[in-house]
């Protein structure tokens, strides 16, 4: 696919993450009502998926209606993801097993990623990164473990609430939300649909800085080609251009020494109040088989709003791969 090789060395990552302020090392129902991010329901437009920037059909987009929702503004991170397997190991050893994530997916025979094999999931200089390696059930257990905790906590805001992975609507919609930090973070509203959580149609602010960490392709290796490509059925003419793999690097000011994911607070928030809804880790969403936002490890193109990467069987788990989750009340107190 559009995948490509890292290649740099673990040294920097560790020097970066020892500035990190230590993340939360506890998690009760008082922390999700405090730090999820309310959704009021509403209507989002989205463009239409493999519509190229500039084209005449660039104004094609699709409008969709959500209700209101809470989402948690970050990525699930190694700590969170290690409270739930912690838990589960002290009461059923064989789920515990089945709710491990797999972190063979950092081992690559073309390139050395032992040390993520290693220390990803487990060391404590990771707590606050993305967790990765985990599938779409696994994210599903993960969900029904969180809302019997929070059920059984008596502090707890709401009387009956569910846990889930975000349908694919309500991650456009958050992705969509209205810009409200333009001042702030440099970023400009002008464009009608967004192309990305923080508008578009650019990868950096107006400062130069990028918004997300993604793959980024060395320019001087682009090539122009005039030819024929076969896009959903159909064959177009016109000019291409195209990256040389290999010459690649993690984009990102904001995380120099980050050689694959960066942690789950890193980079501006959205507008809605979300952070790296493009990059660091592609996101399951409920409906299987798709995830939304690119990761590290992909091009600029699949941090975009409208397009979707597709896994399945063959393609269980990665290590671009991660998921955060909505709270959706279904009765108040």
């Amino acid at each position: 696919m559009k995948k490509f090789i890292p290649l740099f060395g673990l040294l920097p990552l560790f020097a970066f993450i020892a500035k990190k302020d230590k993340p939360k090392q506890f998690f009760d129902a008082a922390y999700f009502d405090k730090t999820m991010v309310y959704l009021p329901g509403g209507s989002f437009g989205t463009l239409i998926a493999d519509t190229k920037v500039g084209s005449e059909h660039e104004s094609q987009y699709r409008v969709t209606s959500v209700s209101s929702f809470h989402m948690y503004p970050f990525e699930v991170s190694n700590l969170l993801y290690r409270t739930f397997v912690s838990e589960i190991k002290t009461k059923d050893t064989a789920l515990y097993r089945e709710v491990l994530p797999d972190t063979l997916v950092w081992r690559d025979k073309l390139v050395y990623n032992e040390p993520y094999v290693d220390y990803y999931f487990r060391h404590p200089a990771y707590n606050n990164y993305p967790v990765v390696g985990v599938s779409y059930e696994q994210c599903e257990l993960f969900c029904k473990w969180l809302t019997e905790k929070y059920a059984a906590d008596p502090k707890a805001k709401h009387k009956k609430i569910n846990f889930k992975l975000p349908s694919r609507d309500q991650w456009c919609y958050s992705a969509s939300a209205e810009i409200k930090q333009a001042k702030k973070t440099g970023i400009s509203d002008n464009y009608n649909v967004r192309l990305f959580p923080w508008g578009g149609p650019y990868l950096r602010n107006s400062k130069g800085l990028h918004f997300a960490n993604y793959r980024e392709i060395d320019q001087s290796t682009v090539m122009k080609i005039d030819t024929i490509l076969k896009i959903n059925g159909k064959e177009i003419a016109g000019t291409w251009y195209f990256g040389v793999p290999g010459s690649n690097r993690i984009a990102g000011n904001l995380n120099e020494y980050a050689d694959v994911t960066a942690p789950v607070d890193s980079f501006w928030p959205s507008a809605g109040g979300m952070y790296n809804l493009a990059g660091n880790v592609e996101e399951y969403v409920r409906e299987k088989g798709i995830t939304k936002g690119g990761s590290w490890n992909d091009t600029g193109y699949y941090l975009r709003n409208d397009v979707e990467e597709k896994y399945d069987n063959t393609n269980y788990v990665t290590s671009s791969r991660g998921f955060r989750f909505v709270m959706e009340v279904e009765e108040l107190k």
